[in-house]
């Protein structure tokens, strides 16, 4: 890493010498020609105005630089700024000496400290700045106590054109000098950025790929370059688990220029004989005018989180089955023994069976649920479809399930369908999923609450409602009551037990079947979930006279 942020600062270097280099080098020519016209324009107004000696120092100074410029082309940069800055005091504070404050020599002082500002170190600026003010502030002593005076009358100055002219080509000197100051010091705040830009993104662990909105490679930071090469990513990236090759329109990137939030967690990116995986996120970007302009991708490696999730996953799965096994030997004995297999149990021993024999049932609901999730995550649960009228399925399911109102002191009450409505399911995997939502809707019901059930045709779907009159979900749970092991505080918990895998099984196993789960409520009013699924053609009558 020392040595990537080394290459880095090196650059920077580099390019903030260029910078300081330019600058010096155009002020350098541009003062030459200036001084080309100025020593003459300077000569035409002394002639005018009466001779001083401070106009052969002008003289002198303007001949020597424009001779050194002529001799002396290849000076470093240092040394020509220092030249620069010694030309402007000695063109400035004569010219202050001599007539105070009227004269344009303050503003060579300014400029010189505006000069070094760019091309030294702080220091320098400030022991330049500090001189100048009290070069300033001597001189105005100097005037006010009459140590110095203006040698003539100021109103043959002030009339005189060649003075006037003098006085403006001084002017557009000053404004040259401004410019390029300004200009180079954008020129170096935006090396600097760049220089960030690099630290923060050229250097991450992630890959970041730009296209332009024509969909040309615009910019790729250096994980990109070695993840991708020079060729197009697709040539590379494989989705999903049967490793298909994307299309150049699948591309996160390419997705994001139509306008799309992409997030993509299946890709594999094949090196030679090794696989990386990765996840990805295509964002659209837009100009200030609010026109899509870029398509964004991040590119982030999880082989080691994958290969992490496959180890946790094992150990959960070889757990899981190790302690069913014996747990369902347990269960069963203790069933046996609660029937009177080995005789009538003393009343004190069968209420700790009892104990025993519902906490086993817990036991082996937790595992068989861990079994669930472990699968669907892995793609691996198994469905057996069959196409079959849902309206009498769920009035056995609801038959089958009312020992959670019994056992939770609530009623279900289910609606007479006002239609007929099939579906292709796995009725095996519905009824798990009606299990779950009619027993959160018992547990959660207070004490002779009603659970209300009905079945509603839609357009293209069927949809079961299952309403409760328990507490409601609260807001700030309601984005995670889908998660795994999510329940809404520590306290339900406690009262109503569960570990909170229901809804997330639910919902995985109704979305395989193409349909969604979901919910609507307030807090205090109770909750309804909904269970839509698809539609299918109902059986003809040949088939049902078969059934």
């Amino acid at each position: 890493m020392s040595a990537i942020l080394s290459q880095s600062s090196e650059i920077l270097q580099k390019q903030l010498l260029h910078i300081r280099g330019d600058f010096a080098n155009a002020l350098w020519r541009n003062f030459a020609l200036i001084s080309l016209f100025g020593v003459p324009l300077s000569c035409l107004r002394a002639l005018n105005t009466g001779w001083l000696p401070l106009y052969n120092l002008h003289i002198a100074v303007g001949l020597v630089f424009v001779g050194g410029v002529w001799l002396l082309p290849k000076l470093t940069t240092a040394l020509k700024g220092g030249l620069l800055i010694l030309l402007f005091w000695l063109i400035g504070l004569p010219g202050a000496m001599h007539f105070g404050f009227a004269s344009p020599g303050i503003w060579w002082l300014v400029l010189s400290c505006v000069v070094s500002h760019l091309l030294f170190r702080p220091l320098v600026t400030v022991l330049l700045a500090v001189t100048a003010s009290l070069s300033l502030f001597g001189l105005a002593l100097g005037f006010i106590y009459g140590y110095l005076n203006v040698p003539f009358s100021v109103r043959s100055y002030m009339t005189d054109p060649i003075a006037w002219a003098t006085y403006l080509t001084v002017n557009f000197i000053a404004f040259v000098v401004v410019f390029r100051t300004v200009v180079s010091h954008s020129a170096a705040l935006q090396a600097y950025a760049q220089h960030q830009f690099r630290q923060w993104v050229e250097d991450l662990p992630l890959g970041i790929v730009v296209l332009n909105k024509l969909g040309q490679p615009f910019y790729r930071n250096k994980t990109a370059q070695q993840w991708f090469g020079a060729e197009p990513p697709q040539l590379n990236l494989l989705l999903g688990q049967q490793a298909c090759p994307l299309d150049d329109s699948q591309l996160p990137e390419q997705r994001a220029l139509s306008g799309e939030r992409v997030q993509m967690d299946n890709l594999q990116l094949q090196q030679g004989h090794d696989a990386r995986l990765l996840q990805a996120w295509g964002r659209p970007g837009y100009n200030p005018d609010g026109a899509l302009s870029f398509g964004i991708a991040v590119y982030e490696d999880i082989t080691a989180r994958k290969k992490l999730e496959q180890v946790k996953d094992q150990f959960v799965s070889t757990v899981s089955h190790e302690l069913r096994t014996p747990l369902t030997s347990i269960h069963g004995a203790l069933k046996l023994v609660l029937g009177n297999a080995l005789g009538e149990p003393p009343e004190k021993i069968r209420a700790m069976l009892e104990i025993a024999e519902l906490n086993s049932q817990h036991l082996i609901r937790l595992i068989n649920d861990l079994l669930d999730i472990q699968k669907i995550e892995a793609g691996e649960l198994a469905f057996d479809l069959s196409r079959f009228q849902l309206g009498p399925w769920l009035r056995t399911a609801v038959q089958q399930l009312s020992g959670y109102a019994i056992s939770h002191q609530v009623s279900f009450e289910l609606a007479e369908p006002d239609c007929s409505c099939w579906v292709n399911a796995d009725s095996n995997r519905l009824m798990q999923v009606m299990g779950n939502l009619l027993s959160n809707a018992a547990k959660f019901s207070p004490a002779g609450a009603v659970v209300q059930i009905r079945l509603q045709c839609l357009e293209n779907g069927c949809r079961i409602a299952i309403a409760d009159q328990g507490p409601g979900i609260a807001d700030n749970f309601k984005e995670r009551i889908f998660q795994p092991f999510s329940q809404s505080d520590t306290s339900d918990r406690r009262q109503f037990g569960g570990t909170g895998l229901g809804l997330s099984i639910s919902k995985a196993l109704v979305e395989k079947h193409g349909g969604t789960l979901w919910f609507e409520s307030i807090a205090g009013q109770g909750c309804t979930f909904y269970v839509d699924l698809p539609a299918a053609e109902p059986p003809k009558t040949a088939d049902l006279a078969s059934h």
